[in-house]
């Protein structure tokens, strides 16, 4: 499969963790009233239509002590972003 395939594809799993984590930081808000799950939660959502590549990282930053699956999906992810420039570099 070429190289050029697989960038929609990387990005739509990067946009669906960006929702699953809107929606975990709404739940989060919504059942605690936490006012720090709601910046993060407005945050994201900005960062979503502002700079798509903040948006993974502030919603890894916000599993990062909730839930140890979703962070480690969230590392995969950014080790892939970062694997995949590394490797770009070095082929062009």
């Amino acid at each position: 499969m070429q190289s050029y395939m697989l960038l929609p594809l990387y990005l739509l799993v990067l946009l669906v963790y960006v929702i699953i984590s809107l929606i975990d930081m709404w739940k989060s808000y919504t059942a605690s009233s936490n006012s720090s799950d709601f910046l993060f939660f407005i945050l994201t959502l900005v960062a979503l239509f502002a700079g798509f590549l903040l948006a993974p990282i502030l919603s890894l930053l916000f599993h990062w002590k909730r839930n140890r699956l979703k962070r480690n999906i969230g590392l995969v992810l950014f080790f892939i972003l970062i694997i995949a420039y590394i490797v770009r570099f070095f082929i062009s």
